[in-house]
């Protein structure tokens, strides 16, 4: 993939909180729209060592360490036959975040999955190589309806932050690839949105953190009236029974900020989560400073530091100012950071990790 901006070929992007890409060296966005979408023999290649890698993880599900290992590999090699433009990829690795196989929050996993799926049933793949022009089309169809099935079954899931954006109404968008000319289940589609549960999605996302790749470095994520209670009531499997969360409380820094009160509470004994009211409205911030990421240990420290500083707004006011984001915004959702989405505001070796936090939480704040 080659940067607009500054023409340099970018092997691995930057992958941000609301799903783009960015050039690691100019921080210029790139869209999924400007992936040509192409088979040739290098990403053909690189695909189906990430499917054998996949094979391999099916296979060894009762060594989860292994399971994790090869997943982790199936994955990056999926990435990177994406970024080729490889349409199978493309759809894989929409897969991956439909079904959370890969770290994000709700909102981001949906919005990555739909432009991926969107991409491949709207482009008439470009192949190298390519058999008899008959051949290359009904193959092309073939793939592109697979994507448009998969696109359709996605908007069945339609997350409720989602509901109110008229471009995805379901029979409108099937009427869009029936034009295409592409072959689709005789489905309506009308009935079947799903509902979430808050609560495991919250837990899910904490389950990430302790991912050997990619895992998060900090998350905000909300909890209506009565979800609270339902996160408590989830145990782990240890002897000691304790709420799923506290295990959790045990490895992250976990903080709730009470929405009516304004205050915030660190969750580190069973007495903390007790003493929350269940059938309040609360935010979730997590901080996962000890888990895998590309940037050191002390450096993590610096940008946990600056998200909990305390200044006239109180204490954590960078994630307060999250929050009041979060709580404005048109279309709702969590967000969940990696270190990628700190240096895509570093723009220097000389600008500190504290400043580039201080710029991600601006354009957070503003958006």
């Amino acid at each position: 993939m080659i940067c607009s901006n500054c023409n340099k070929n970018i092997v691995k992007p930057l992958e941000l909180y609301n799903g783009d890409w960015a050039c690691p060296s100019c921080k210029t966005v790139v869209g999924v729209k400007s992936i040509a979408v192409k088979v040739n023999k290098e990403n053909d290649e690189t695909f189906k060592l990430s499917e054998l890698c996949y094979l391999r993880a099916l296979k060894s599900q009762k060594d989860l360490s292994e399971y994790e290992r090869n997943l982790a590999v199936a994955i990056e090699y999926c990435r990177a036959a994406a970024r080729m433009g490889n349409p199978k990829a493309l759809i894989r690795l929409a897969f991956y975040y439909e079904h959370g196989y890969i770290t994000a929050d709700v909102t981001e996993s949906f919005r990555i999955a739909y432009e991926y799926y969107k991409l491949v049933w709207s482009s008439m793949p470009e192949m190298e190589e390519r058999p008899a022009d008959r051949d290359y089309a009904e193959s092309c169809i073939k793939l592109r309806s697979a994507a448009a099935k998969h696109y359709l079954e996605l908007l069945k899931k339609l997350p409720e932050s989602f509901r109110r954006v008229g471009e995805l109404n379901y029979h409108d968008e099937r009427e869009k690839i029936v034009a295409k000319g592409l072959t689709i289940p005789d489905d309506d589609g009308a009935d079947r949105v799903m509902a979430e549960s808050r609560a495991m999605h919250v837990l899910s996302v904490l389950q990430t953190c302790l991912a050997k790749e990619r895992s998060p470095l900090f998350g905000i994520m909300r909890l209506g009236r009565g979800d609270y209670a339902e996160l408590c009531a989830v145990r782990g499997s240890s002897k000691l029974n304790d709420s799923k969360l506290l295990t959790f409380a045990r490895k992250l820094l976990i903080v709730l900020f009470d929405a009516s009160s304004g205050e915030f509470r660190t969750i580190k004994t069973a007495d903390d989560v007790d003493a929350i009211e269940p059938d309040s409205a609360y935010y979730l911030y997590f901080f996962n400073g000890g888990g895998e990421h590309g940037i050191s240990e002390s450096k993590c420290k610096r940008i946990g530091k600056t998200l909990r500083k305390n200044t006239g707004f109180g204490e954590y006011s960078g994630v307060k100012r999250i929050i009041d984001a979060m709580s404005g915004a048109a279309v709702q959702t969590d967000f969940v950071f990696t270190e990628d989405d700190v240096l895509m505001h570093k723009n220097s070796r000389l600008e500190s990790y504290a400043h580039a936090t201080e710029d991600l939480i601006n354009k957070v704040a503003k958006q």
